[in-house]
C-alpha cells in the first residue's frame, strides 16, 4: 500500500501542475481578452469623439454662414 501511494504521488503532483498551468493559461487568455476589449472600446470612443468634433465644426461653419446671410439681408433691407 505504501508503494502505491509513492507511485500515485508523482501522478497527483503532475496533475496538479497541469491544472495550475491550465489555470495560468486561462488567466492569461482572460487578461489578453480584457486588454483587447478595452482597446476596442477605446478605439470606438476615439472614433465617436472624432465624429463629434467633425459635427461640431460643421455646425460652427453653418452657424457662421447663417450669420453672414442674416447680415447681408439686414444690409440689403437697410438700403431699401
Amino acid at each position: 500500500m505504501t508503494s502505491q501511494l509513492a507511485t500515485d504521488s508523482p501522478i497527483r503532483a503532475s496533475n496538479t501542475q497541469v491544472q495550475q498551468t491550465q489555470s495560468d493559461e486561462a488567466v492569461a487568455v482572460d487578461q489578453q481578452r480584457s486588454r483587447l476589449i478595452k482597446a476596442m472600446k477605446s478605439q470606438y470612443q476615439l472614433d465617436q469623439q472624432v465624429k463629434f468634433l467633425h459635427l461640431q465644426a460643421e455646425a460652427d461653419s453653418l452657424l457662421q454662414q447663417l450669420q453672414a446671410v442674416k447680415q447681408q439681408r439686414q444690409a440689403s433691407d437697410s438700403q431699401l
